[in-house]
């Protein structure tokens, strides 16, 4: 009775002084690499989605065709025609607004560029592309033609950052009265990466910087830099808010299916919508609300960089999520860590107590590796582990004495006060 007095006591003490240091984020560490080794033995969960899951996918790409430039008011398209397909997407009310080229005319800004600039005030977020070339040799400073403060950069990253692509410099930017409106990425073209593979991230000097790619992610998602959490190397991947998790190369790219179709609007029916009723009932569908919208020119091919975009953030954004057990189902957990200990301590021997706690541990663990795998359900392991390990302990030392050990021991005392 006094023991389990004592272990109640010493596991509700150390719950309590657990969960306070667990909110504080002193097992951050701890819970990563553990959330770590489960993704890294579930990557298969990660594969490319089906064709319907990319479907369904918040995303949609207004194309301005290559064919149809004679439509436009000059080719590649000007500020006037931004401003009219951007000015027409306000009534969609998309979450983020992605153009992966970059929006630079000339100096001084040409007519309507003003206009244009504006037309980006009401979308909550947009990003802009800047681009860049890689570099070919990592000693060498990357060109930032002062856009150093302009540009974010990952604040949690861990592995290999050598294996990132180099940023060589940086070719164009937006124009200064978009930029004012907007987000920052780096756009490599794609004939610059490997085939098949959007860049998720470029390295600049001792900083990760992200691409479009990432920033639109970012974005939508609704994750800080500061949270964000970028692992490189083998088992390469992005974490973000919500259980957003992004499988990345070594190299930090994002590998897609140039095959997969995404939902696709005409331009020049989004100009002309405000003249006559242009969009059919599907584009109107594939627009929807609080999606994202990549625009750009498309000729077809595709190295298309706002088609791969397109498609590389259909892809991303139609994979499974990571899913945290809630807050109660984690004190649940932390209950069943304490009664198992309870177990330990009243009915299992002392000499077998390191042993059982052991394989209690251990059966733990198998069971959040098998519960990850099946249906990408976690728990943070560092307090229910601790709540074992500490019940094991105290197990040894307090724990159960087999009868027959008790009865001998009892004997002894007694023939020792006889003898006496």
């Amino acid at each position: 009775m006094i023991r389990a007095l004592i272990l109640v006591l010493l596991l509700t003490s150390l719950g309590w002084w657990l969960d306070r240091e667990h909110h504080a984020g002193r097992f951050q560490e701890v819970d990563e690499l553990f959330l770590d080794f489960l993704v890294a033995n579930a990557r298969d969960r990660f594969a490319p989605a089906d064709d319907r899951a990319v479907a369904a996918a918040p995303v949609v790409l207004v194309k301005m065709r290559a064919a149809d430039k004679a439509e436009y008011a000059g080719w590649p398209p000007r500020p006037l025609d931004w401003q009219m397909v951007l000015n027409s997407l306000h009534a969609y009310e998309p979450a983020v607004v992605v153009i992966p080229e970059t929006l630079f005319w000339s100096r001084p800004s040409p007519e309507f560029a003003n206009e244009a600039a504006q037309s980006l005030v009401p979308f909550p977020s947009t990003v802009l592309g800047v681009e860049a070339k890689l570099a070919t040799s990592r000693e060498t400073p990357a060109f930032m033609g002062g856009l150093e403060d302009s540009l974010p950069h990952f604040q949690k990253v861990r592995g290999d950052s050598g294996a990132v692509p180099a940023l060589g410099a940086l070719i164009a930017a937006p124009d200064d009265l978009m930029r004012r409106q907007a987000e920052l990425g780096i756009a490599v073209p794609t004939d610059a990466a490997e085939a098949g593979k959007v860049l998720y991230a470029v390295s600049e000097s001792d900083r990760v910087l992200p691409t479009v790619l990432a920033q639109a992610v970012t974005r939508f998602t609704r994750t800080p830099y500061a949270t964000q959490r970028l692992l490189l190397g083998p088992g390469a991947g992005a974490y973000l808010s919500n259980g957003a998790f992004v499988p990345l190369s070594a190299s930090g790219a994002f590998t897609l299916n140039p095959k997969q179709p995404v939902p696709e609007v005409d331009a020049l029916n989004l100009m002309t919508s405000q003249l006559a009723e242009a969009l059919s009932p599907q584009d109107k569908t594939n627009l929807g609300s609080g999606k994202v919208i990549v625009i750009g020119t498309d000729d077809g091919s595709a190295s298309s960089m706002a088609r791969t975009h397109a498609q590389a953030l259909a892809q991303l954004l139609a994979l499974p999520r990571l899913r945290l057990l809630p807050d109660w189902a984690q004190w649940i957990i932390w209950g069943v860590a304490g009664l198992i200990g309870t177990w330990l301590v009243l009915f299992v021997p002392r000499k077998k107590a390191i042993l059982r706690g052991l394989l209690c541990i251990f059966g733990a663990l198998v069971i959040c590796f098998v519960a990850f795998q099946s249906s990408l359900i976690w728990c943070p392991p560092a307090v229910p582990a601790a709540l074992l390990a500490v019940s094991t302990l105290f197990a040894r030392v307090a724990g159960r004495v087999k009868q027959s050990h008790l009865a001998a021991f009892e004997a002894g005392t007694a023939n020792t006060s006889t003898s006496q």
